[in-house]
């Protein structure tokens, strides 16, 4: 028998299965770790998350302002970087609720960056510039904006036919509880889009009944010659687009871009 969650429950255990989901994901943390050292300066990130991206590069000696419009994220992200901050400035790592189209602050930083798919959340161009706007306009002179966006190619597309595939077994190491993860996608290529369920299952260490919670994003999927042409159309200057975290241009073989533009 499941468990009835309400809202604010939903939320946290969603917030901590995206770290449980990412437990071993560190490359593309590493390359904005990278860019925040070249860009220097203050970092900015839009859909911060859980502060899976953003706390290393505040532990790495960056001020840094997370944007996300998930209380139960947000939550999350500031007490792990009470946890790990050490004897470092608490205001080094800031987060602030709400829309990425509301942020109003000077243009002082050095790298703005939308790490894993946050960008495809975007529905239309009009949505996607308003979205880079936001990153150009708080950009300082010379500052970098990064963008990932996964580019599955059609073989791929082809198997997102609502079909389950179960992608982990792993257990919390906050709760100790035996967690599995499922996904069915759906993809339509007339509409561009890729409606993904996230279906997260868990029960305790000894067994027991199995409780669910489920998440469903619709991404609008975009080409790597696509997002370069609006980067050029919101302002950005010098524009290319990687085709992995080691900086390998885009080809056709490549399964995700990385938007690298600066502001001229």
């Amino acid at each position: 028998m499941s468990i009835a969650l309400s809202a604010e429950e939903r939320s946290e255990r969603l917030a901590r299965y995206y770290d449980l989901d990412f437990l071993d994901v560190v490359y593309d943390a590493e390359l904005y770790q990278q860019l925040a050292h070249i860009a220097g300066g203050s970092v900015l990130e839009l859909g911060v998350g859980s502060g899976r991206v953003a706390i290393p590069l505040a532990l790495a000696g960056h001020d840094v302002l997370g944007i996300d419009s998930d209380e139960a994220m947000l939550a999350r992200a500031e007490a792990t970087w009470e946890a790990q901050r050490g004897e470092l400035e608490r205001e080094r790592f800031q987060t602030r609720l709400g829309d990425f189209h509301d942020l109003r602050t000077e243009p002082r930083f050095g790298l703005a960056l939308i790490a894993v798919n946050t960008f495809l959340l975007a529905e239309d161009d009009q949505a996607r510039l308003a979205v880079l706007a936001t990153m150009r306009d708080h950009l300082r002179t010379g500052g970098l904006a990064a963008v990932e966006i996964g580019t599955p190619d059609l073989a791929e597309l082809e198997r997102y036919d609502r079909r389950l595939q179960h992608e982990w077994l792993r257990e919390d190491p906050e709760t100790g509880e035996q967690v599995s993860k499922t996904i069915s996608a759906n993809y339509d290529d007339v509409e561009g889009t890729l409606e993904l369920t996230q279906i997260y299952e868990w029960t305790t260490a000894r067994g027991g009944s199995v409780s669910r919670v489920t998440k469903v994003d619709l991404l609008h999927l975009l080409s790597a010659a696509r997002l370069e042409e609006l980067a050029l159309q919101a302002g950005f200057g010098e524009v290319n687009v990687w085709g992995d975290h080691l900086l390998i241009p885009y080809d056709a073989g490549s399964h995700r871009a990385i938007l690298h533009a600066r502001l001229v």
